[in-house]
C-alpha cells in the first residue's frame, strides 16, 4: 500500500494525473472510508479538469470526516472557480469554523467579496491574511489592488511597493503601482513603473497598453504609437475594439500635426491586417484614400457597440444639438392636428436621443427605430420610447419593408455614407405622399467635392450635392439651415439641418 501511495504521489507530481488517479482509485477500493484517498482522487479529477467528478470525491471525503479542512477548502476553491460564490463562501466558512486562521479559506472569502464589488469586506479579509502572515505577498498585492479599486491611491501605492520589495519580479505589483501613480497624475513616475513591468515581461498586453497610455499622457507620440502597435499585434485578432482604439490614436496623432507619423502607422496597419474592416476604413481615412464611398457596416456596428455604454454622456459633453435641431424642424413642418398621429422611422436611432423628442408625434405603434448596433438598441430599449426596434442596415431594411411612413429622420447618419443616392432613393420610396424627410449632415469645408472622407473616418458633404441627390430621388427641398451640430476639441462643428418633402403627385396640376 505504501509503495502504491508513494508511486501515485510521484506520478501526480510529474503531472501524470490519469495514471495517478488509477492508483488512488485502487487504493480507495481497498479502504472505502479513507478521507485521504478520496481527496487524492478529487485532486486528480480537478487536475484533469473534470470538476463534477472532483466535487463528487471531495464530498465523499466529507462523509468520512465532516470536518475535513482539505475537502472543504478544495470544494470552496472549486466552486469559486465555477463562479458559484454562494457555495464557495459556505464551504470557506465551514473551514473557518474549524480553523479560524486558515489563510486559504480567508483568501477565498476575500476573493468572493472582491468579485461581487464588496471592496470594504474584501479588504477586511485581505487584511486578516496580512495580520496572520505579514510576509504574505498574496495578501499585500490584493490589499494594494483593493485599495486601488476603492480609489485610495496612496494606500494602493504603499502596498504595491511592499509587494515589489517582497517579490521584485512581480509585473502585477509594478502595474498596480503605476496605475496608482497615474491616477494621482504622477505620470512620469507611473511611466517608470510601467517600463520596469515591461522589462520583466514584454509580452503582457496590459503592460504595453499602459505604456502607450502613459506616453500619450505626456505627449510622446513616437513611443505612444510604438507600444500601441506592439499591443495591437499581441492582442486577440478577433476583437475589433483593439483596432478601434488604435484608429482613434492615429486620428488624434494626425490632428495634432504628427501627420507623417500617423500615416506611417496607418500603412503598417493596413499591411499587417489587410482583411480587418476597422483597419481598412480608419487606415484609409488617415491616408486620404477617397475611393471609399461608404463606411463598412461591420466597422460601424463595432464602433457603436463599443460606444454604447458612454454614448449619451459623451454626446452631452460635446453639446450635441442634432436631436434638438431635428425636433425643431419637425415641429415647424409637420402638419398639426389634434387627432393626427404619425408613422415615424428614426434611422440610425442609436440610444433614442431623437426618439425621445419625436415620440409625441407618433401613433400608438408608429415609432420605429432602426440601427446596426444591438448594444445601442439595448440602451434605447431601456428607455421604452419605440414601438419597435430593428437591428439592420437602413438600406436593407427600407429595401425589404413595405411599411410607409409620414416622417423619416436621420440624425448624423450620413456621417457614415459618402454617396447618398442609394439611401435617399430608398427613403423616398418609403415615404407616403407629402411625407417628410428630416436629417442633419456635416459640412464639407475641406474642398468643393460632393463629399469627403475626413481623417476621423467620417464623411462630410457639400449642400449643393445633397440638394441634387434629393431632387434626383424625387424629394423636394423645403429648407437647408446652417447650424452648429456639436463641439469637438472645444471648437464648433458646423453642418446643416434639412427638411425635404415627398410630393403628392395626385395633387399636381396637369399642364394644358
Amino acid at each position: 500500500m505504501e509503495n502504491l501511495e508513494q508511486q501515485a504521489s510521484v506520478l501526480f507530481g510529474a503531472k501524470e494525473y490519469a495514471k495517478a488517479l488509477e492508483i488512488y482509485l485502487l487504493l480507495l477500493q481497498g479502504d472505502r472510508k479513507s478521507e485521504k484517498y478520496a481527496i487524492s482522487c478529487g485532486n486528480c479529477y480537478d487536475a484533469l479538469n473534470d470538476k463534477e467528478k472532483a466535487i463528487e470525491y471531495y464530498e465523499e471525503a466529507l462523509k468520512y470526516n465532516r470536518d475535513s479542512e482539505a475537502a472543504m477548502l478544495n470544494l470552496s476553491t472549486i466552486f469559486y472557480e465555477l463562479k458559484n460564490f454562494d457555495k464557495s463562501s459556505s464551504y470557506a466558512m465551514r473551514v473557518l469554523n474549524v480553523n479560524p486562521k486558515n489563510i486559504s479559506a480567508i483568501q477565498n472569502m476575500a476573493n468572493i467579496r472582491f468579485c461581487n464589488g464588496q471592496y470594504d469586506e474584501a479588504l477586511a479579509y485581505y487584511q486578516q491574511m496580512y495580520q496572520i502572515n505579514p510576509n504574505s505577498y498574496i495578501a499585500m498585492i490584493n490589499i494594494a489592488n483593493t485599495y486601488y479599486c476603492m480609489g485610495k491611491y496612496v494606500l494602493a501605492l504603499e502596498f504595491a511597493k511592499k509587494s515589489i520589495k517582497k517579490h521584485p519580479s512581480s509585473v502585477t505589483a509594478h502595474m498596480i503601482a503605476g496605475n496608482a501613480l497615474a491616477a494621482m497624475d504622477k505620470n512620469e513616475k507611473a511611466l517608470q513603473m510601467y517600463i520596469q513591468a515591461n522589462e520583466l515581461d514584454y509580452t503582457r498586453v496590459d503592460t504595453l497598453n499602459a505604456l502607450s497610455n502613459s506616453y500619450h499622457s505626456i505627449g510622446d507620440w513616437e513611443n505612444c504609437l510604438l507600444f500601441s502597435w506592439r499591443y495591437l499585434k499581441l492582442a486577440p485578432q478577433n476583437v475589433n475594439s483593439y483596432h478601434l482604439n488604435f484608429g482613434y490614436l492615429l486620428y488624434e496623432c494626425y490632428s495634432e500635426k504628427s501627420v507623417e507619423l500617423a500615416c506611417k502607422y496607418a500603412q503598417k496597419w493596413l499591411k499587417r491586417f489587410p482583411e480587418n474592416k476597422v483597419a481598412l476604413h480608419m487606415g484609409n481615412a488617415i491616408l486620404n484614400n477617397q475611393t471609399i464611398v461608404t463606411s463598412d457596416t461591420e466597422y460601424v456596428k463595432e464602433m457603436f457597440d463599443n460606444f454604447a455604454p458612454d454614448f449619451d454622456s459623451t454626446l452631452n459633453d460635446l453639446d450635441y444639438q442634432a436631436p434638438n435641431l431635428i425636433y425643431d424642424a419637425v415641429s415647424k413642418n409637420l402638419k398639426k392636428s389634434l387627432f393626427s398621429k404619425y408613422h415615424i422611422a428614426d434611422l440610425g436611432c442609436g440610444t433614442g436621443l431623437c426618439g425621445e423628442k419625436l415620440k409625441k408625434y407618433a401613433s400608438f405603434k408608429g415609432l420605429i427605430g432602426i440601427d446596426l448596433s444591438e448594444k445601442m438598441l439595448d440602451c434605447a430599449r431601456r428607455k421604452k420610447i419605440y414601438s419597435q426596434l430593428i437591428c439592420d442596415d437602413l438600406c436593407h431594411y427600407l429595401e425589404n419593408s413595405d411599411y410607409l411612413f409620414h416622417l423619416i429622420t436621420a440624425s448624423d447618419v450620413w456621417t457614415y455614407f459618402g454617396e447618398l443616392t442609394k439611401p435617399f432613393v430608398r427613403i423616398s420610396r418609403s415615404l407616403l405622399p407629402n411625407g417628410l424627410f428630416v436629417f442633419t449632415f456635416s459640412e464639407n469645408i475641406f474642398n468643393k467635392d460632393d463629399y469627403f472622407l475626413t481623417p476621423s473616418g467620417r464623411f462630410v458633404h457639400n449642400p449643393s450635392y445633397v440638394e441634387k441627390v434629393l431632387k434626383n430621388s424625387g424629394l423636394r427641398l423645403i429648407s437647408c439651415e446652417h447650424q452648429i451640430l456639436r463641439n469637438e476639441a472645444e471648437s464648433p462643428v458646423y453642418g446643416y439641418v434639412v427638411v425635404a418633402r415627398k410630393p403628392d403627385i395626385t395633387n399636381v396640376p396637369v399642364e394644358k
